[in-house]
């Protein structure tokens, strides 16, 4: 009989100890307990585990999954519906990006400069925008199942075309902040940037304020992420500007 510690079972599948606890709380695991209170993951456990994952990467919140897995029947249209849901926001996210890129290529074509800062980034933006299951792994290392479902109920609150705004100004702007890595975070244009950061990210943190602790730890040690892992849509030296420009716009 198949049977693991609650340590063995985040090994093998590659899942947190802490993502397993929360499963737990939210009633969508319930391994066995030994004389010493020690968890006993069976091969139902497995099975429903690896359920929790397919209808995690197809989109579906934690709660949706509670209410779809306790159903005796599952209802088809409505899965499917949600899926197609899905692929509809990730194919406006593609578009998004192909919109920016397009953009770039055009303004190439008409004789304007585009520097390589602004052409690295635009392509560190495609990249992850293409990379889920990449990112899926630095979001499980730094944040807990309940910020993630967080995040994601922050993030559709959003307006989409505030979203698209974002998805298109990022890349000038890293570009932008990259060309003033090593001077004075403190100058005018410094200073500048800083604004347009942060009010390109306060568009999420408006929604949930919470989340800002757990993206900065997360961009803190980019440089410990999985190897496995995505590209950073910006430097280790990027961030730490941006830092040492809020710190003197607050001194």
């Amino acid at each position: 009989m198949t049977a693991y510690s609650i340590g063995e079972l985040a090994k093998r599948s590659g899942i947190t100890v802490r993502a397993l606890r929360y499963y737990e709380t939210q009633g969508l695991l319930a391994p066995l307990r030994t004389e010493s209170g020690q968890r006993v993951y069976g091969t139902r456990d497995i099975l429903r585990l690896q359920q929790i994952q397919m209808l995690k990467q197809a989109g579906f919140s934690l709660a949706q999954i509670k209410t779809m897995m306790a159903e005796q029947a599952v209802d088809a249209a409505r899965l499917l519906g949600m899926q197609q849901e899905l692929l509809q926001a990730r194919l406006a996210e593609t578009d998004a990006m192909l919109e920016t890129v397009t953009s770039a290529l055009r303004a190439v074509r008409e004789g304007q400069t585009v520097d390589l800062s602004t052409l690295c980034s635009i392509i560190k933006q495609g990249e992850s925008a293409m990379s889920e299951e990449k990112w899926q792994k630095v979001w499980d290392t730094y944040y807990t199942a309940e910020e993630q479902e967080r995040w994601k109920a922050a993030k559709e609150a959003v307006p989409e075309d505030v979203q698209k705004a974002c998805e298109r100004n990022w890349p000038t702007l890293i570009a932008r902040t990259e060309a003033l890595v090593g001077t004075d975070p403190a100058a005018p244009e410094a200073q500048a940037i800083v604004k347009e950061w942060n009010a390109m990210t306060q568009v999420i943190y408006d929604v949930d304020p919470s989340l800002m602790r757990s993206a900065a730890r997360m961009y803190d040690d980019m440089d410990n992420w999985p190897k496995d892992g995505p590209v950073s849509p910006f430097s280790k030296e990027v961030w730490d500007f941006i830092k040492a420009a809020e710190a003197a716009a607050e001194s």
